[in-house]
């Protein structure tokens, strides 16, 4: 977003901060009260508007900035942010159709907003949730399936919506979306410290109840697996994203939680809601800038080809021929233990040498496709029951494919 020069008052710092902050709070409101009645109209003419909405997306981001820096007493950024979203609008106008006549409104007829009050303190009101819905006969990219009953996430980062979904008689629906606040760095993390939320399908590993953390987690946090196996391939670092609440004091979206570190956060309401309706140990969350879809048609044919996969291996690795076995391997292949293909096909030559049967059981499967990798890349969770002549166990597994000219192919692996 491009910034203009201001020129403000030379002794502005001297000046009093009450003066200035409540002309910042009155620039926002009539900026606010200015930018729904353009949008109202604007939107109204062009309902697919894609200008309209990256001019919403940004003023309202331009708005929050101000927040912010009000907060801060920081009088010259919050001007900044001003102009850059009176810029947007200003960019837009000249397109804009004209106005209907003013209808004669009686004041007493304007519903007014109230603010919540704890005590004599004033409360911030939460963010509104976004209208979100799912156009017919398409789903979200990253959505494949999931056990029936089970719920998945979406977090939207451009939007800041974090999006509940059901898996229910083949296919998602929109259950909830959830206000969040994502990192400050908006590109996709890389490295330890970045302050940046990453992009990509993770699963969860477990829930911590706050009484566990620290305050400012609020009511408990998922932890998510990052960084999975494609970022470790990608030479990304760090750990400890999670999605969790936040101080009971404070309101997400508001103040001095504007951003996080690099993690998701949501209010602890939206906490307590989502610990009893998602799996604690193997949830999928997805992380996007902006979601896009696909035609429902196109994700049950991905769907079939991966089942049909992962069907064939299993049978393969109950034939007890380790060949035929190995040959649903790619041979960049990494597996849970940081074996390559060369160590895994010997490890697997030695174990199966005389098997005299091999029982293999796939359950509870869920598939992902991340959204940045086009349909070309998908993560399979399931649960493995395996039973040999001398060995038998039950874990929870996950797999990483890559489609290529000759079909599918597993080429990571790891545990949840």
């Amino acid at each position: 977003m491009q910034s203009y020069d201001l020129k403000l008052p030379k002794n502005y710092k001297a000046a009093s901060n009450k003066f200035y902050i409540a002309l910042g709070g009155g620039l926002i409101a009539l900026l606010v009260t200015f930018n729904v009645v353009f949008l109202t109209l604007f939107i109204g003419e062009t309902k697919t508007s894609e200008n309209a909405l990256r001019v919403l997306q940004e003023t309202s981001r331009s708005l929050l900035l101000i927040q912010d820096s009000l907060g801060k007493a920081d009088i010259q950024k919050a001007s900044v942010h001003l102009a850059d979203a009176r810029h947007q609008i200003d960019a837009v106008l000249s397109t804009a159709p004209e106005l209907p006549p003013a209808k004669n409104v009686s004041k007493s007829k304007i519903p007014q907003a109230k603010q919540p009050v704890v005590g004599q303190k004033q409360v911030p009101v939460p963010l509104p949730a976004a209208q979100f819905s799912i156009p017919a006969g398409e789903m979200p990219a990253s959505l494949g399936c999931a056990t029936t009953g089970e719920y998945s996430l979406i977090c939207e980062k451009e939007s800041k919506r974090l999006h509940l979904f059901k898996y229910q008689d083949k296919q998602f629906g929109l259950v909830k979306s959830y206000p969040c606040i994502v990192g400050a760095n908006g590109t996709d993390k890389k490295k330890e410290g970045d302050h940046a939320t990453p992009k990509g399908s993770y699963f969860s590993l477990r829930y911590t109840p706050g009484g566990a953390l620290q305050g400012i987690y609020g009511e408990g946090a998922f932890v998510l697996n990052y960084p999975n196996f494609l970022d470790r391939k990608a030479r990304k670092n760090g750990g400890g994203i999670w999605i969790h609440g936040h101080c009971p004091s404070k309101v997400v979206g508001t103040g001095d939680l504007m951003y996080t570190k690099g993690c998701i956060a949501v209010s602890n309401d939206a906490i307590k809601e989502l610990r009893n309706l998602i799996n604690p140990n193997g949830a999928s969350v997805s992380i996007v800038d902006r979601i896009t879809f696909v035609k429902e048609n196109d994700r049950q044919e991905l769907l079939r080809e991966v089942f049909n996969f992962i069907d064939a291996w299993r049978q393969a690795w109950e034939s007890n021929d380790t060949g035929r076995y190995l040959s649903y391997y790619s041979n960049d292949f990494i597996n849970s233990d940081g074996m390559d293909f060369t160590a895994f096909r010997r490890h697997k030559e030695r174990v199966n040498r005389g098997k005299k049967f091999i029982r293999v059981k796939t359950e509870q499967v869920s598939v992902v496709f991340p959204q940045e990798r086009g349909g070309d890349v998908a993560a399979v969770r399931f649960a493995l029951d395996y039973r040999s002549s001398n060995f038998k166990s039950r874990s929870k597994k996950l797999f990483y494919l890559k489609r290529g000219q000759e079909g599918w192919a597993i080429f990571g692996e790891a545990d949840l």
